[in-house]
């Protein structure tokens, strides 16, 4: 099979007229190419290059080939730009999973603003008052209420002083009194 870098070398080469020249652009010794050259030219069965000492051009064959490899090369290359991404760009799917109320009225805004900066990202939200499990569901990232005593995560505080308050009206509460605990208003509620 070819090697990426002897393709490569033949066509400087070629392009300018010497194994020196293609060497010296390569940062490799003329031998390397001379090399090169004849391990395509035996995997190939022709001959690319008619050469002398003082004199190099393409053979017939050669010529037949050039764009072939040069096309190789292009198309090799056109590969890599698509599937790599510049160091500051982020790219690909992130799924978030988070509580109804907490994504709709705090951070559907903040995603919003995210997705502006990372236009090559995609956003999968995830409304749910369930709990995620981000073993078994395709979460990336869980925001939740409350505390992660889970070792096996990463959790970071986000807002350690928002507190959800259970309220009730008066009319409630004259029905059913003031429950004191979660346990007493769990009892109002059978």
């Amino acid at each position: 099979m070819f090697r990426l870098e002897d393709l490569t070398l033949f066509v400087r080469a070629a392009a300018l007229g010497s194994f020196s020249d293609a060497a010296r652009e390569a940062g490799q010794q003329p031998a390397q190419v001379s090399a090169a050259i004849k391990r395509l030219e035996t995997i190939l069965n022709i001959r690319l290059f008619a050469r002398s000492t003082r004199s190099l051009r393409l053979t017939p064959e050669g010529e037949t080939w050039l764009p072939y490899a040069t096309q190789m090369l292009d198309t090799l290359e056109a590969g890599l730009q698509k599937i790599q991404t510049p160091d500051d760009e982020v790219r690909g799917m992130l799924q978030i999973a988070v509580p109804s109320d907490l994504g709709r009225n705090l951070l559907l805004t903040l995603f919003r603003d995210f997705r502006q900066r990372h236009p090559a990202l995609r956003l999968r939200l995830l409304f749910s008052d369930q709990l995620t499990d981000v073993f078994k569901d395709p979460v990336d990232v869980a925001f939740r209420y409350g505390n992660n005593d889970d070792a096996s995560f990463i959790s970071l505080p986000v807002a350690p002083e928002n507190r959800r308050v259970l309220v009730a009206s008066p009319e409630w509460i004259a029905r059913h009194g003031e429950p004191q605990t979660l346990e007493e208003l769990s009892s109002t509620m059978r």
